[in-house]
């Protein structure tokens, strides 16, 4: 999922026939390393002895999955309400699970929903309106306003907010992890620093 940014430029890229600019490949180069040394801790033997497997392939297309999704968001958006646009997103996820429920042998939404307890319930209900409705909108209003090269380098933050997730829970997070972070950050707001001293000049001039 860390290649989802650099896939998302390069579609962007390819489908306008436009070169990336020097910032966004700036950008990419640096939050992708951070994002490596997060996941990696520093041991690039784990990159080395890396084997995708058939949950590797699945996890990859629904990459390129994504980043295509966001690349069309920021043209779709533009003529069809946010609110709308992620109704139309959750009936197509609605319908695909459904799908793949109904071809599954192992699985049985309606007997399990029914089953599950009052604490599992409120974790759905959070992940469905928070993680999933709220984050898709905001999503959204962020591709509509940096367009999708732009916003897709933010998607770098979903290791760092990994790590420090589990940091809340109590698993240990490394000083190899911490420069990664912050690698990330900066590749995200060294371009964006630049840019706005360039305008400022430009407007003091």
């Amino acid at each position: 999922m860390a290649l989802s940014p650099l896939t998302t430029s390069l579609i962007g890229s390819l489908l306008q026939r436009k070169l990336l600019t020097r910032g966004a490949v700036f950008s990419l180069v640096v939050c992708l390393s951070g994002v490596l040394l997060v996941l990696t801790n520093g041991e690039l033997k784990r990159l080395l002895s890396f084997e995708f497997n058939h949950g590797d392939q699945i996890i990859f297309l629904g990459m390129l999955c994504w980043s295509l999704y966001t690349y069309l968001t920021q043209g779709i958006s533009r003529w069809m309400p946010m609110i709308p646009y992620t109704f139309i997103g959750m009936l197509a996820g609605l319908g695909v699970i459904s799908v793949v429920a109904a071809f599954s042998a192992e699985a049985h939404p309606v007997q399990e929903s029914l089953a599950i307890s009052q604490i599992v319930l409120a974790d759905l209900l959070f992940i469905s309106v928070f993680g999933t409705v709220g984050g898709y909108l905001l999503w959204i209003s962020g591709v509509k306003q940096l367009g999708a090269a732009n916003a897709s380098l933010f998607f770098n933050f979903v290791p760092i907010f990994a790590a420090l997730t589990a940091l809340t829970f109590g698993q240990n997070v490394t000083g190899l992890q911490l420069l990664g972070m912050a690698v990330v950050i900066s590749g995200l707001l060294l371009p964006r620093l630049t840019h706005w001293r360039q305008q400022r000049f430009a407007r003091m001039g």
